[in-house]
């Protein structure tokens, strides 16, 4: 945990592949309708908490596209100059190798025997052709917390993965407390000193996918 930090973590709006089942990893896909009006509603949120422009707080992203418009559609609805949007390379999305892309079902009939240990260790084998595992994000999460600067504030876009990683960090829980956590596109949590605060978007019909 760093109590001198606080953070406002978002997820990207839902894609066409969240909707689909597929993992995105390091490829991309388009933000759905929903996805453009829960990114809007987090910077309605966002504003309505912060006060316009976000007073004090860093607009941080992921450059990966799907991210990097979730925050560019916040920005302008927060009082924002969408590009003063910092792109940190650091927070992507987990890479699934080359399951990137694919759903459970396309996984499984392509590599069955991979794809079982898999889900019998979900913690200890990376996916094949330079896919991440989850320790190894939690770690890139880590080291990301640690080189905040002191007092850092910041609004952070970023993906599920590297998101449940973040939040195990702060929490000071092991690796293996991704697997049970949830982080759906229309949730904020706020890292603080005291915890983690949750915060549900305005309702505008189901959330998306949870990849």
């Amino acid at each position: 945990m760093r109590p001198d930090v606080e953070i406002f973590l978002l997820r990207h709006g839902e894609t066409v592949w969240n909707r689909e089942g597929r993992f995105q990893g390091r490829l991309d896909s388009p933000l759905t309708l929903r996805g453009l009006r829960q990114a809007l509603a987090a910077g309605r949120l966002l504003r309505r908490r912060l006060g316009p422009g976000l007073l004090g707080f860093a607009l941080v992203a992921s450059p990966q596209p799907r991210a990097w418009q979730t925050a560019v559609l916040l920005a302008e609805v927060a009082g924002v100059d969408p590009a003063a949007v910092r792109l940190d390379p650091r927070v992507v999305e987990i890479s699934w190798g080359r399951w990137d892309g694919l759903t459970a079902a396309e996984i499984a009939a392509r590599d069955p025997e991979l794809w079982q240990r898999r889900i019998d260790d979900g913690l200890a084998e990376p996916p094949p052709n330079g896919g991440e595992s989850r320790p190894a994000v939690w770690r890139r999460a880590r080291a990301w917390l640690a080189g905040l600067p002191a007092g850092a504030r910041l609004v952070l876009v970023s993906h599920g993965t590297f998101g449940r990683a973040l939040r195990c960090v702060h929490r000071g829980l092991d690796p293996a407390a991704m697997l049970e956590m949830r982080f759906p596109n229309d949730r904020l949590y706020r890292l603080h000193a005291g915890g983690i605060e949750e915060i549900a978007l305005p309702a505008r019909g189901p959330s998306g996918g949870a990849r």
